[in-house]
């Protein structure tokens, strides 16, 4: 048996004694996890879900219903191989794209594995990492540089988001962008830009912390887009042109008209953030600026994954800089999920590990 964090319904996620994983078949590899990051996604699924989870009828893909293993950020050393799986090796350490897919269908043959009508991902619609052993699909796993800490590695889910969102966005050397957003996404969003050769990157975030640690890891701008005069600012900084590329990344209503209102003609406006609120756009304005509104959603993992995995082992973001708090797997749902969000801690990202003894902190 082993112990793991399992969502049984709205409001019902626990600390349960479950089985161990089967042995991995067929190109699959069993993964003993060093650490789990917890996101916006895992707790909404907490309070307000099912949102993606499957609850009354198995998943069509996974064939996995609730009650599930939570966790989709996932790090860990490679325990076991399958039959097949020749490019990785006991001990090695891996970040885990979650991501599944048919692999058949019209979008999967097209590399856009994420848009596949039957998408599901381990921690929302399979087991997922929260718990001691999780068994993945080998090719979806990307090996990291051993000398890296497993919990920089831990961060590759949420920075491959953030080059999807640059990839979509088409960033270009030299350009201006501005970041909508101080979260885990938006840090990381501005991390990549800069890797990525843009020349001015601006953060807007109502959050003085969230601003300064922008400012601390690069940001040549952190303003608060709630106050007035935030929009003259912005252009001020842009070349009097408003920014080439905006990515939203906040998912508050309201946000993307803002964005989309800094954005250069001709510019592009990337939507990362989520938000059940719908919104209200100017669709004139949008057709006669000639701007893009732009989808990005998850990752792929031989594309983004793999790319998040290299920049991370480069130093382009340690764990350190970003994480608020280290939670032992039993400290998931009482202090984990609690701190997911908040304000008044030093970083933006929530990190489980099975290893740290309960009440301790890593």
């Amino acid at each position: 048996m082993m112990r793991a964090i399992r969502w049984h319904g709205r409001g019902d996620v626990r600390l349960d004694h479950v089985p161990v994983p089967p042995p991995p078949g067929p190109g699959e590899v069993r993964i003993a996890v060093a650490w789990t990051g917890i996101c916006g996604t895992d707790r909404e699924e907490w309070r307000h879900g099912p949102l993606f989870i499957p609850a009354g009828a198995p998943h069509r893909l996974t064939g996995v219903q609730a009650p599930l293993i939570l966790g989709h950020e996932i790090v860990g050393h490679v325990v076991t191989v399958g039959p097949g799986v020749d490019a990785l090796v006991p001990g090695q350490l891996v970040a885990v794209d979650p991501n599944l897919s048919c692999g058949t269908c019209w979008w999967c043959v097209r590399h856009e594995v994420i848009l596949c009508p039957d998408y599901a991902a381990l921690g929302l619609s399979a087991d997922g990492g929260l718990a001691e052993l999780v068994n993945a699909q080998a090719r979806f796993c990307i090996a990291v540089d051993p000398a890296i800490d497993p919990a920089t590695a831990a961060l590759a889910e949420p920075v491959s988001v953030a080059v999807r969102a640059m990839r979509r966005g088409r960033l270009r050397i030299g350009e201006s962008v501005v970041v909508f957003g101080g979260g885990m996404i938006g840090i990381a969003a501005l991390v990549v830009a800069r890797a990525g050769g843009a020349a001015t990157i601006v953060v807007a975030d109502p959050l003085p912390g969230r601003r300064e640690l922008a400012l601390r890891l690069g940001a040549d701008a952190a303003l608060d887009p709630t106050v007035d005069g935030f929009a003259d600012t912005l252009r001020a900084l842009t070349g009097g042109r408003g920014a080439d590329m905006s990515v939203e990344a906040a998912g508050v209503p309201g946000a993307v008209a803002q964005a989309l209102g800094v954005t250069r003609r001709g510019g592009r406006c990337v939507l990362v953030g989520l938000s059940a609120t719908p919104s209200t756009l100017d669709t004139l304005r949008i057709a006669a600026l000639e701007q893009e509104l732009i989808g990005a959603m998850s990752h792929v993992w031989d594309e983004d994954f793999a790319a998040a995995v290299r920049l991370l082992e480069r130093g382009a973001l340690h764990a350190d800089q970003v994480v608020a708090a280290r939670v032992a797997l039993e400290d998931t749902v009482d202090i984990g999920f609690g701190a997911v969000g908040r304000s008044d801690l030093p970083g933006v990202k929530v990190l489980v590990s099975p290893s740290i003894r309960k009440g301790a902190r890593g």
